[in-house]
């Protein structure tokens, strides 16, 4: 039995015409499933969680980065279940991590098809982040995002370019293996996957399944040029190059920040969460 998992509103209604296709093909192979919807914010972590109250549950998550994010916190055991995407949102930069097919067809024969294998994820203050967690000017722009009911790519950079200049960079204290670090960043990022913001790269390097987590953190100097400068290396895929990057990779680390903030996850906001972040290791993904 496979249990899809709906957001309906999901990439301006694109989640519905892959359910089409979806069902349409498992009905073509005699495959069971049974479709839950969620209907309001967070319900699809209640969803997930009732489904994987009993183990060897497959769950497919038709949505984006936002509602595979909210299926990966309502797993009750992420070892004792198998996990699916039919990328469905605006962005879907874990699929693009992950090389799942952004064609609803080709993605679910890839479930029906191939054994799930072992991915990571990386758990912060007590949630768990599928792609990457960061402080910084990532939640400046996605702050600004929430203010308007608009969504997609064309509000997101009308936001980005506003944080470009009205972002100052915030204090952040580094501490990983004993040693910790105060600065000045523009960004710090805890990264599984490889991208976020609907294709910026912030570490193309990463591995979601080496264990390990890749910790970036860019310093804010020089004023506002200094920080196109870094935007431009960013959305060239190039801010590992650029001088005032910091890359490193790590089992945890902490970000302690001067005052309280909000953090994303998988661009989602978080207030005031601790960012203590580890690798968790042992859940089951479909993917290439």
């Amino acid at each position: 039995m496979y249990h899809i998992v709906l957001n309906p509103v999901a990439g301006k209604k694109k989640a519905l015409k892959n359910l089409e296709v979806l069902e349409a093909l498992f009905q073509s192979r005699g495959v069971a499933y049974e479709v839950h919807t969620s209907t309001a914010e967070r319900e699809t972590t209640e969803i997930v969680r009732k489904i994987t109250q009993e183990k060897d549950q497959d769950v497919i998550v038709l949505g984006g980065d936002g509602t595979l994010h909210e299926a990966l916190n309502g797993i009750v055991d992420p070892s004792a279940c198998r996990l699916g995407l039919i990328p469905s949102g605006t962005g879907n930069d874990f699929a693009e991590t992950a090389g799942i097919p952004l064609d609803p067809q080709k993605a679910a024969e890839l479930i029906l098809d191939c054994e799930a294998k072992e991915t990571d994820c990386l758990e912060i203050g007590g949630v768990r982040c599928m792609n990457v967690g960061g402080l910084g000017i990532d939640v400046d722009v996605l702050e600004r995002c929430n203010r308007g009911k608009k969504r997609g790519k064309a509000k997101y950079l009308k936001s980005l370019i506003q944080s470009l200049f009205a972002f100052k960079g915030m204090k952040v204290i580094v501490e990983n293996e004993g040693k910790s670090e105060e600065k000045s960043v523009l960004i710090a990022a805890a990264c599984n996957g490889t991208q976020f913001g609907g294709g910026i790269k912030i570490c193309p390097t990463a591995e979601i399944d080496d264990g390990k987590m890749d910790v970036i953190t860019v310093d804010c100097i020089g004023g506002v040029f200094k920080i196109i400068g870094a935007f431009i290396q960013l959305m060239k895929g190039r801010i590992l190059q650029y001088p005032l990057t910091k890359h490193f990779r790590c089992d945890a680390v902490k970000f302690v920040s001067d005052k309280p903030c909000v953090a994303q996850l998988d661009g989602e906001l978080y207030k005031e969460l601790t960012f203590e972040a580890k690798v968790v290791r042992g859940l089951k993904f479909y993917r290439p």
